[in-house]
C-alpha cells in the first residue's frame, strides 16, 4: 500500500533509497553482460517500499529533483561497486534525469568524482537518457561529449514510446539504444511494430550502436527479437529487479533453452523456406512458360485463369526490361482492401516499375528476384513480390512476370 504523504526532503537527508539491480541480457554470449539500477524509496517512519513513479512525483522543484536523482545516483554506484570488484566485465546502466541537466548543474562533475570515489571504471558505466526529459539540449551535449570522452557509454532509454524524440539520435550519437517495453510487448504477433524494431536494428548496425530491447516478458518476444537482429534483452521473462547479487539468478538454463529453440527455429525456418520458395519457382515456371505461348491480347485472361487457380496469387502483372507495365494488374478480389481504395489501387497500363526493389535486380542481371514481406500498394496487404523474366514468343521479347503473394504464403519467420 502506497502511503499517502511523503517528506520527500526527509527521504533525501536520510538517503532512504533501495537500489535494485535487473539483468541485461546477451544470448548469442549466453550471459549478462549489463545490470540496470532501478532505485525504489521506503518511508523512513513505516519503512514501506515507495514505487519510483510516486517517489519522483513529489518532487516539487528543480532542486529537490537535482537531490533525489543524485542520492539515486550515489546509492547505485555503492552498490555497484561491491559487485564491480568480482566481476570486472559487468556494467552498470543507470538513468539520469535529463531535466536536471542544465546550464547550473553542467560542470559539476558529480557523477565522475562518484565513481571514482567508489572505485568502478568509468568504462563499465552506461549513462541512460529519456529522450523526451531534456530541457537544454546545449547543456545535455556539453555533458554527453565530457563523460564520453571520459570512456563513459550513452545509451537513449525509452526510445519508441509516445513522442520519441528521434531527432536526438544523430545528435546524441548513443552507443546503445534501448526499444521501449511498448515497442516489445506483443512484437511477435504485430508486423508494425516488428517493421520499426527491425528499421532501429538496421540503423543500429550502420552507426554502430547496440540495440537493447526492454520489457522482454515472454520466450515468444525474445525469440521473434534474437531472430530479427537484436541480442541483448531486459525483462521479467529473465529476470525481477533485485538487491544486490540476488538480480543474477542462475539463468543459464534458461538461456540454453532459448538459445537452442532458436537454432531449432531457424533450422525449421531455413527449410521451410527452401520449400517455399522452390514451390515459387515451380508455380512462376508454369505461369511464364503458358504466358510465353499466349498471344498479347490473351495476357490478361491468361492471368485471371492464373489467379483463379492459385489462391496464393494476390496480383499478377506484366513488364517489359525498361520496367513499364504492359498488361492490366489482375487481383484476386476477395483480397483487396476496399475500406482503403484511395490508398492502395493496382498499378495500370503503362504504369512505370523501373524503381521498385522486384525491378532493379532484373534489370542489373538477374533472371529472377523474390522481394522481403512488405504492404502491397496494390492490395494493402502483406506481401512479396516474386519477378520472372520469360520470353514472349508473339511479341519476340522478354518480359518480367510480377506475382503478388499473399502473406499466407510467406514464411512465418518474419514474425
Amino acid at each position: 500500500m502506497e502511503p499517502a504523504v511523503l517528506d520527500i526532503q526527509e527521504i533525501i537527508e536520510k538517503r532512504s533509497i533501495l537500489t535494485h539491480f535487473q539483468p541485461q541480457v546477451s544470448l548469442k554470449r549466453k550471459a549478462v553482460i549489463g545490470l540496470e539500477a532501478l532505485s525504489r524509496g521506503f518511508d523512513p517512519q513505516t519503512g514501506e517500499l515507495i514505487p519510483p513513479t510516486l517517489l519522483f512525483g513529489q518532487t516539487r522543484d528543480s532542486a529537490s529533483r537535482l537531490a533525489l536523482d543524485r542520492v539515486c545516483r550515489t546509492k547505485a554506484v555503492e552498490a555497484f561497486a561491491s559487485l564491480h570488484r568480482r566481476d570486472k566485465s559487468v556494467m552498470l546502466s543507470m538513468n539520469i534525469d535529463a531535466s536536471c541537466i542544465n546550464e547550473e548543474t553542467r560542470g559539476s562533475n558529480h557523477l565522475l568524482n562518484l565513481i571514482k570515489r567508489c572505485g568502478v571504471s568509468p568504462s563499465n558505466v552506461i549513462i541512460e537518457i529519456i529522450e523526451s526529459r531534456c530541457e537544454d539540449e546545449e547543456a545535455l551535449m556539453d555533458f554527453v561529449r565530457f563523460y564520453r570522452r571520459r570512456d563513459f557509454l550513452i545509451a537513449l532509454d525509452d526510445v519508441g514510446a509516445g513522442f520519441s524524440n528521434l531527432d536526438r539520435i544523430p545528435l546524441v550519437q548513443p552507443d546503445v539504444i534501448k526499444l521501449d517495453r511498448a515497442l516489445i510487448t506483443g512484437v511477435n504477433k504485430h508486423f508494425h511494430k516488428l517493421e520499426v524494431v527491425r528499421s532501429f536494428v538496421q540503423m543500429s548496425g550502420r552507426l554502430g550502436c547496440l540495440v537493447l530491447a526492454e520489457g522482454v516478458e515472454t520466450s515468444d518476444e525474445a525469440m521473434c527479437l534474437l531472430s530479427n537482429g537484436v541480442d541483448v534483452f531486459q525483462g521479467f521473462f529473465f529476470a525481477r529487479p533485485a538487491p544486490g547479487l540476488d538480480a543474477v539468478p542462475g539463468m543459464a538454463e534458461k538461456v540454453d533453452a532459448l538459445a537452442e529453440k532458436h537454432r531449432e527455429n531457424q533450422t525449421t525456418r531455413i527449410a521451410r523456406q527452401k520449400r517455399l520458395y522452390s514451390n515459387y519457382d515451380l508455380l512462376m515456371l508454369t505461369m511464364c512458360q503458358s504466358l510465353a505461348e499466349t498471344p498479347t491480347r490473351g495476357l490478361n485472361k491468361s492471368m485471371t485463369r492464373f489467379i483463379d487457380t492459385y489462391p496464393n496469387v494476390e496480383c499478377l502483372y506484366v513488364l517489359d526490361m525498361r520496367g513499364r507495365q504492359v498488361s492490366d494488374t489482375l487481383c484476386n478480389p476477395e483480397k483487396l482492401k476496399v475500406s482503403k481504395r484511395f490508398l492502395y489501387e493496382p498499378a495500370r497500363l503503362g504504369a512505370d516499375h523501373s524503381l521498385k526493389e522486384y525491378f532493379l535486380p532484373i534489370q542489373a542481371g538477374l533472371e529472377k528476384f523474390t522481394t522481403e514481406p512488405y504492404i502491397s500498394l496494390a492490395s494493402g496487404n502483406l506481401c512479396t513480390t516474386i519477378s520472372h523474366v520469360f520470353y514472349h514468343k508473339g511479341s519476340g521479347r522478354h518480359l518480367i512476370l510480377c506475382a503478388d503473394m499473399s502473406r499466407e504464403s510467406i514464411d512465418s519467420c518474419h514474425l
